[in-house]
């Protein structure tokens, strides 16, 4: 039996890349995905999911969009690693896809809709900021039931990539993740030291560069324009890939070393506001709430993330004639 998934994203590339193995991964059940403001505007990010739906022949699955601004009005971007479409190229911009467009529908009452109707607990994946499953559970408590876990991309266990010790996806949102971190739901977060072991090398290039098609030309397009922003931003040689480790959990969880802990979400502090407490050793003695990952096997990771590649590749219509776009 499939297990049944939703996906809240900000595409993003490397929320592309999610979106991909999501979709493709035979013992998932994507049954929506959800967008919001982050790495680009809401209508960015939106447009963004539609078109990474479309070019990877994954067209069929809805997109809701959520939320433009965090619970306390903030809004975000981040054009210096993801381009000023959220999605930018080594040569520009994504072509111009003609896609069916995002489901007109409150995203939380679509969300709360779909996932009540599920026979079987739906795991909630996160690759954002975390406002729109804090306001799922916050006005339909009653969700929570349904709800097996949340797998949170995002928080660092020591340095961070948007401050000292602040990582971008619960930055932007700081509120929102300290209600889904203390919400008593099963939740499962991989911080940067994981995903930063991760990296988009260039033998996984040469990879995507030999199957010579339409559709690996554009990913290798998107992947070297977020390898460069890396390495003019952090200085890293390769770019990490971070939000399909969310969905590899999903999958297979025995590829993650996670410890049992307590994760405390800073909300005030000028200097860390959005860091993420990981109380590693237990000294605090508050109730142990998040299953921290620590480490993963990379090997089968990639294993995971290539095949979802080449399910994308064999669908994509960006390798047919154009008139069938």
């Amino acid at each position: 039996m499939s297990i049944p998934i939703w996906l809240d994203c900000d595409p993003g590339h490397d929320d592309a890349c999610a979106i991909m193995l999501a979709g493709h991964h035979k013992k998932l059940n994507l049954l929506g995905i959800s967008t919001i403001m982050g790495n680009q505007t809401l209508e960015k990010t939106t447009d963004n999911a539609l078109k990474v739906l479309k070019i990877s022949g994954l067209d069929h699955i809805d997109v809701v969009a959520g939320q433009r601004k965090s619970i306390l009005g903030v809004i975000a971007a981040c054009p210096e690693i993801h381009g000023d479409s959220g999605l930018d190229t080594a040569h520009g911009v994504m072509p111009n896809i003609q896609t069916k467009g995002p489901i007109n529908e409150v995203a939380i009452v679509r969300m709360n809709r779909i996932i009540s109707q599920s026979k079987t607990p739906v795991t909630l994946i996160a690759t954002a900021a975390l406002t729109n499953y804090a306001l799922l559970i916050t006005v339909f408590p009653e969700i929570m039931k349904k709800i097996d876990k949340i797998i949170v991309l995002g928080g660092a266990i020591g340095v961070g990539n948007i401050g000292p010790v602040m990582e971008w996806n619960i930055l932007v949102d700081p509120h929102a993740a300290k209600i889904v971190f203390e919400s008593g739901l099963k939740i499962v977060q991989i911080p940067l030291e994981v995903t930063h072991t991760c990296l988009v090398t260039d033998n996984i290039i040469k990879e995507l560069k030999s199957w010579n098609t339409p559709f690996s030309a554009l990913l290798v397009d998107l992947l070297y324009f977020f390898a460069k922003a890396y390495k003019e931003v952090f200085n890293f040689d390769y770019p990490p890939l971070h939000d399909p480790l969310a969905v590899a959990y999903a999958i297979q969880p025995e590829l993650f070393e996670t410890h049992f802990v307590r994760v405390d979400i800073e909300t005030i502090s000028e200097l860390s506001r959005g860091q993420t407490i990981c109380d590693i050793f237990h000294r605090t003695g508050k109730p142990k709430n998040v299953h921290l990952a620590i480490k993963v096997d990379v090997p089968k990771f990639w294993d995971l993330m290539i095949d979802a590649f080449k399910q994308s590749n064999l669908n994509s219509p960006l390798n047919t004639p154009p008139s069938k776009l």
